[in-house]
């Protein structure tokens, strides 16, 4: 087995999360944050929302992170978190062949949900989606999981994201695979988009025949073999690359954010091309 994917399920199994970070450190992104956030462990909330490994721990996706908790704090909603209760979903320890460690990370999982009180799960993360989504029983009487591009195309329907102003850029989406593919979520995001005053200019392969980020099914703890030819990031942002008038690459998924932006270091295209995730942008149209 690869090294690093070894480390990495020895960290899950261990700690909780694949970064080997203790569980305390989970919630510690929220001190970046002028408000608190309500721990649904202690207090009723109307959504839970599920934050994830990458969003929670990786220093490159804080900022979309916080971004993300502003923008529900704004629009009003009535949200909390597990604190250091949360465990890694599981969705890429179960793909990487660890069935039971993936049904460890599940049971503990359910067990902290089944103390809490809320109506909706939501999550920022499209792997943690999936998972919690399909692989997941329903627990404490949540009828529904939903990504957030869901929750804001929701809000900016019945007027509840108070939008200020329209930001104007030519931009690309990438559509990841556990929400375009594995659940068919593509008018969503593309939705928000419009409503952001973004002109969406599609890449090549979109929708259902989008790439791979090349992170999934837990490539994203595994190294390149030597007889590799590309990696399937570095080959999306190649195509983003293609696109006229376009600088910025629009993102759902933490695990994007990650990936895309070591893309775009690697072919040497920082002055060409930026990777923003969608919560970063709704929160500047409501500035």
């Amino acid at each position: 087995m690869d090294q690093s994917l070894q480390n990495a399920l020895r960290n899950l199994s261990r700690y909780g999360n694949s970064f080997g970070a203790p569980p305390k450190a989970r919630p510690r992104w929220t001190e970046r944050l002028k408000f608190s956030i309500k721990d649904a462990r202690k207090e009723p909330v109307r959504y839970l929302w599920f934050v994830g490994d990458y969003a929670s721990f990786d220093p490159r996706v804080a900022q979309a992170t916080c971004a993300a908790a502003r923008v529900f704090h704004k629009a009003g909603l009535d949200f909390g978190i597990l604190y250091e209760s949360e465990q890694n979903s599981g969705n890429d320890v179960r793909l990487a062949g660890e069935e039971r460690l993936f049904e460890t990370l599940r049971e503990k999982n359910l067990k902290a949900l089944g103390r809490a009180h809320f109506e909706t799960i939501i999550t920022t993360d499209a792997h943690s989606f999936h998972v919690l989504k399909h692989e997941y029983p329903s627990t404490n009487g949540a009828r529904q999981v939903l990504h957030s591009t869901e929750l804001f195309r929701d809000l900016i329907l019945d007027g509840t994201l108070p939008l200020r102003h329209k930001l104007r850029m030519r931009v690309t989406y990438h559509d990841p695979c556990y929400l375009g593919r594995y659940n068919a979520i593509f008018n969503a995001p593309r939705r928000v988009i419009a409503a952001l005053g973004l002109k969406l200019v599609e890449m090549p392969l979109n929708r259902e025949y989008a790439y791979c980020c090349g992170g999934g099914g837990g490539r994203i703890w595994m190294e390149n073999p030597p007889a590799f030819q590309g990696r399937p990031a570095v080959a999306r942002m190649r195509e983003a690359a293609t696109l006229k008038g376009v600088h910025t690459v629009v993102v759902v998924c933490p695990k994007d954010l990650v990936m895309f932006q070591e893309a775009v270091r690697t072919i040497g295209l920082e002055d060409r091309l930026e990777v923003k995730e969608l919560s970063e942008l709704v929160e500047q149209a409501m500035v």
